[in-house]
């Protein structure tokens, strides 16, 4: 494990940096597993995740 603490994501097309949450197993565009980072969500975002796409984008919706 690295001792990177927060990783920059994509929030409604604006780039921020969030505390890693934690380390999740998820399947690349191969289909292997790989452990990776997982950020910190506010209440009302979702996390949108790609196979094979490096970023993150969190997509907020209204309360």
């Amino acid at each position: 494990m690295t001792d990177q603490t927060h990783m920059i994501v994509l929030v409604q097309g604006q780039f921020e940096y969030r505390r890693i949450a934690e380390y999740r197993l998820m399947a690349d565009e191969c289909g292997r597993l790989r452990n990776r980072a997982v950020p910190e969500l506010e209440p009302g975002e979702v996390l949108s995740v790609v196979p094979g796409n490096s970023m993150y984008r969190i997509v907020k919706h209204p309360m």
